[in-house]
């Protein structure tokens, strides 16, 4: 049966929800095709460098272009001061005289929007001396959604070492932004870009990268595990049908023959006036009339001449 009715917007109800999933990877399998988690070494070397080298692993940069792009993002505000440079940011509205004079805007004030995980004045370190090395951790949208939950990012990992001096590193985020190895802050971590970058800490934490990416066996060396955030909308729509409408089927078998497609001859029974034809299918349309979802009934359901009948169709986006 095909037939059309518009909604009303108490017909639809849109609810949102949080969804939250775990996630926990070792060795290849944080960089494999299912996965996706690229590992960068980032160093401060000029750009015509022969050590401005490749880095990655699902897809490469150079690491001149890493270790530039880092800073531009989240540290600009933190090159000569580790609690945040500020700037003259107020605007000086000339008046007919110096006396009229408004300066408008704050006057001191970050320069650049370094995307503060926390309320709280953070603090972070960047590396500017030469060959200086930082490691990034890029993970794919499809894993951490809208965002990483604060305190679930934990990374662990077994450098190379000296038996007498075993680098293991466990590395946790505080919540705030932090990444932090003990009580040591090594790092930050950027919940909605799924971006964790590493500008220092004891035994060279910074280059954890480059070890990885310069001998790929260290990579059976590192765990990574962390939870997502993403928000589905259940979407549910209340199809109702009155007493009085459907009361026509459009099914082909219903007529007299088949054989011809201009023949609109019903049976006799279809016409008379205790037939009541059979809901199987619920369709959703746009307002171009485009099918864009269809409901499928577990049996038919018989569409009541004396009591409305409603059909609930649930699903999440």
């Amino acid at each position: 049966m095909g037939a059309w009715k518009q909604f009303t917007t108490k017909d639809v109800t849109i609810t949102p929800f949080l969804a939250d999933k775990g996630f926990s990877f070792t060795g290849d399998n944080i960089t494999g095709s299912s996965v996706g988690i690229n590992i960068f070494s980032g160093r401060n070397v000029d750009y015509t460098s022969s050590l401005n080298v490749q880095t990655g692993f699902v897809y490469s940069s150079s690491v001149n272009s890493i270790y530039n792009s880092t800073k531009q993002l989240y540290y600009s505000n933190y090159l000569s001061s580790s609690r945040g440079d500020e700037a003259n940011t107020g605007s000086l509205i000339p008046g007919v005289t110096t006396e009229d004079n408004v300066l408008q805007g704050n006057i001191q004030a970050p320069l650049y929007d370094n995307y503060l995980q926390s309320t709280l004045l953070q603090q972070r370190y960047w590396p500017t001396a030469s060959n200086s090395y930082i490691s990034v951790f890029s993970i794919p949208t499809k894993l951490y959604g809208e965002k990483i939950i604060p305190n679930t990012f934990e990374l662990n990992y077994t450098g190379v070492s000296l038996p007498s001096d075993p680098r293991i590193f466990n590395l946790t985020d505080d919540g705030d932004g932090n990444i932090i190895s003990g009580s040591e802050v090594v790092g930050q971590i950027f919940y909605s870009h799924g971006i964790a970058v590493l500008t220092t800490g004891s035994k060279n934490l910074q280059s954890i990268a480059n070890e990885i990416n310069g001998l790929s066996s260290t990579l059976q060396n590192l765990t990574m595990s962390f939870s997502s955030s993403l928000t589905i909308y259940e979407q549910q729509y209340k199809c109702t049908i009155l007493e009085n409408e459907f009361g026509l089927s459009m099914n082909p078998t219903l007529l007299t023959s088949s054989d011809s497609i201009d023949n609109t001859q019903y049976y006799d029974f279809v016409t008379a006036s205790f037939f009541e034809p059979y809901v199987t299918s619920v369709g959703l349309y746009n307002q171009a009339k485009q099918l864009l979802a269809v409901g499928k009934l577990s049996f038919p359901l018989p569409v009541s001449q004396f009591t409305d009948t409603t059909i609930y169709v649930n699903f999440d986006v």
